[in-house]
C-alpha cells in the first residue's frame, strides 16, 4: 500500500494496485503514468489501441469527478487475481458556511440519509451511508451486461477545525451475474478498509 498526501488536509492509504488522479492540474501527468504502466509489455500494435481507449476512459472519469466538485479520484488500475476491480472513489472538500458547524452537518446527514451510520475514523467522527441503485444495462462497451451501482458515501469532519470537511463517494458495480454480489461485497470491504486509514493532517 502507498500513502498519498500531497497538499491536502488529510492522509489516506490506497490499496495496492490503486492510483490517485488529481482533478484539475496534474490530471494529465497522472493519467500518462497510469497508461505507461498499463501498456508496459504489450506489443506495439495493441499498445496504441489499448492506450488510446484507456486514456479516453480515464479522462471521462476525471470529468465525471469534476462534475461532482471532486478534488481527486482514486481508481483501481491493476487487476486482482486476474479480475478488474469495479470501483472508483471521488473525493471532494466542500466549503461550509462560515457559521456552519461540521458536527451539525454530520448529524443532519445521519438523520436524513437512509441507512446512515455514525463511525469513528482515526479518532474523529464520520458518517457512512450506503444505497444500491436498481440494475441497468451498462454502456456500449459492455452491451448486454447488467449491473447495479452500489454507492457508499463517507462524510468526515474534524471537531477541532470547522474548516475541515471531506466527502468520499465510492461507486461500486454489482453485476447481476452469479457471484456479482460477492465481488461487490469484497470491494465494499476494501473501500471501507481504505477509508479507515483516513487521518486529518497536522
Amino acid at each position: 500500500m502507498s500513502v498519498t498526501a500531497q497538499r491536502r488536509p488529510f492522509t489516506i492509504v490506497l490499496p495496492r494496485g490503486w492510483s490517485r488522479v488529481p482533478v484539475g492540474p496534474g490530471a494529465s501527468a497522472a493519467i500518462r503514468t497510469i497508461l505507461d504502466r498499463a501498456v508496459a509489455g504489450v506489443d506495439d500494435a495493441r499498445a496504441v489501441r489499448v492506450r488510446r481507449r484507456l486514456q479516453e476512459l480515464l479522462h471521462q472519469q476525471v470529468k465525471a469527478a469534476e462534475a461532482q466538485s471532486g478534488t481527486e479520484l482514486y481508481l483501481p488500475t491493476e487487476q486482482v487475481h486476474g479480475v478488474s476491480v469495479p470501483a472508483s472513489v471521488v473525493v471532494s472538500v466542500p466549503a461550509l458556511a462560515e457559521d456552519a458547524d461540521p458536527m451539525d452537518v454530520l448529524l443532519a446527514v445521519a438523520a436524513r440519509r437512509r441507512g446512515a451510520e455514525v463511525l469513528d475514523v482515526g479518532g474523529k467522527p464520520a458518517v457512512r451511508a450506503e444505497h444500491r441503485e436498481e440494475p441497468a444495462t451498462l454502456g456500449e462497451d459492455l452491451a448486454g451486461v447488467e449491473a447495479a451501482v452500489r454507492q457508499v458515501v463517507y462524510f468526515l469532519a474534524d471537531p477541532a477545525d470547522r474548516g475541515r470537511f471531506v466527502v468520499m463517494s465510492a461507486s461500486i458495480l454489482e453485476s447481476t451475474a452469479q457471484g456479482g454480489a460477492a465481488v461487490a461485497d469484497a470491494v465494499t470491504e476494501l473501500v471501507d478498509a481504505m477509508v479507515s486509514t483516513f487521518r486529518w493532517a497536522g
